[in-house]
C-alpha cells in the first residue's frame, strides 16, 4: 500500500484546553504495525474498543500530553487485543476523540479533514460519514447523550472553550456555557441528566464540574487547597455507581476517581508513565491511555485499579 501523508494542524491541549501551535506532516502506510500512538478509548456495548491512532513518525512526537490532538485515524479492536481494524476511510481525516453512540451503531468524532477542527459522525464501520459543524472555531471532544440523540463537545468560537450540544442531524445548536473560563472533556451523565467536564473557573485552577445537562446550576467536585498549585484535572467519565474517573496532572497524568460530591477521591494509576483519557466498559472494566512502555497506548484495568494490561501495541 502507499504510504499516506497528510499535513494538520499541531495543537497542544492540557486538562483539555486547546492551543494551535503550528502545522505538522505525518506519514504511515495503513498498516497496524506502522502506527505508534493509542489514544482517547471508547467502549462498543460488546466490549471492543474503539481509540485513535497516530499517523505521525517518531521524530514528530513532540508533546507529552494525553489528550493530543495528533492523533490521525480511528480504530477498533477486541477486548483480548486480536483483530485491529481501520475505521477511517483511506484519503480521509485526521480524525481522533472517537467517541462510540450508546446503540454501538454509530461514531461521533473531531476531524481536520477540511482544515478545519470539527465534529462528525459516521457508522460503525467508517461509512455514512457526515459533517455537523461548520465553523472557523476549534470543535473537539465530541460525547452522546444516553438517548443517542444529541452530541456535547467544545467549541471556542466565541472566544472562550465553552460547552455547547448539536442535534443528530446537525441541528438544534445550543450553546451550553458562556463563563469567562475554559471548559473542556463533556461527558453526561447514564441517565443524561448532568454534564461533567473540566473548566478552569475556579482560580484559572482546572477543576471536574459538573452542570445541568441543559446548562445551569454548575458546581464544582474537584478543588485545589493551592490556589498557586499546578494539579489539573480533566476528562471525566461517569462510572457505573454514579462516581467520576478523571485524569489530573501532578507532574505526571494519571487517574483517579471521586465521588459526585468530591470525597473519596482515589488513585487508580500509579506509574512513572502518564496515564489519562478514562473510559468505562460495558462489564464496568476501564480503558485508559498509558505512555509506561514508551509510546502512547490504550490499557485496560479493572475499577479499582487492579489487573491494569496493554490493549494496544502489545505483539
Amino acid at each position: 500500500m502507499a504510504k499516506q501523508c497528510r499535513r494538520w494542524l499541531r495543537a497542544a491541549v492540557g486538562a483539555g484546553a486547546v492551543v494551535l501551535v503550528g502545522v505538522l506532516t505525518g506519514c504511515g502506510d495503513g498498516n497496524v504495525d506502522d502506527f505508534i500512538w493509542g489514544r482517547t478509548p471508547s467502549f462498543l456495548p460488546d466490549g471492543r474498543v474503539v481509540y485513535s491512532q497516530n499517523l505521525s513518525t517518531p521524530s514528530d512526537q513532540v508533546l507529552n500530553l494525553v489528550t493530543g490532538l495528533d492523533a490521525g485515524v480511528i480504530w477498533r479492536i477486541n477486548a483480548d487485543g486480536s483483530s485491529p481494524t481501520k475505521i477511517t476511510p483511506d484519503g480521509r481525516g485526521p480524525d481522533f476523540f472517537p467517541k462510540v453512540s450508546p446503540d454501538g451503531t454509530r461514531i461521533a468524532f473531531a476531524s481536520g479533514e477540511n482544515s478545519l477542527f470539527d465534529i462528525w459522525v459516521m457508522d460503525i464501520d467508517g461509512s455514512d460519514r457526515r459533517q455537523l459543524t461548520f465553523d472557523n472555531a476549534v470543535d473537539t471532544t465530541p460525547n452522546w447523550s444516553p438517548d443517542g440523540r444529541r452530541i456535547v463537545f467544545v467549541s471556542d468560537r466565541t472566544g472562550n472553550s465553552d460547552l455547547w450540544s448539536v442535534e443528530l442531524d446537525g441541528s438544534g445548536l445550543q450553546q451550553l456555557t458562556s463563563f469567562p473560563s475554559d471548559e473542556s472533556t463533556p461527558a453526561y451523565s447514564p441517565d443524561g441528566t448532568l454534564l461533567a467536564y473540566g473548566s478552569n473557573r475556579d482560580r484559572s485552577n482546572f477543576d471536574i464540574w459538573v452542570e445541568d445537562a441543559a446548562g445551569g446550576n454548575p458546581r464544582q467536585v474537584t478543588r485545589k487547597d493551592n490556589a498557586a498549585t499546578n494539579v489539573s484535572d480533566g476528562g471525566p467519565a461517569w462510572a457505573p455507581d454514579g462516581r467520576l474517573a478523571f485524569e489530573r496532572w501532578e507532574g505526571n497524568w494519571n487517574v483517579y476517581i471521586v465521588n459526585l460530591d468530591g470525597t473519596g477521591l482515589t488513585r487508580l494509576t500509579d506509574d512513572q508513565g502518564h496515564d489519562g483519557d478514562p473510559a468505562f466498559g460495558p462489564g464496568g472494566e476501564v480503558a485508559f491511555t498509558s505512555s509506561r512502555t514508551g509510546w502512547w497506548q490504550v490499557w485496560l484495568m479493572n475499577v479499582d485499579g487492579t489487573g491494569q494490561r496493554q490493549l494496544t501495541g502489545a505483539r
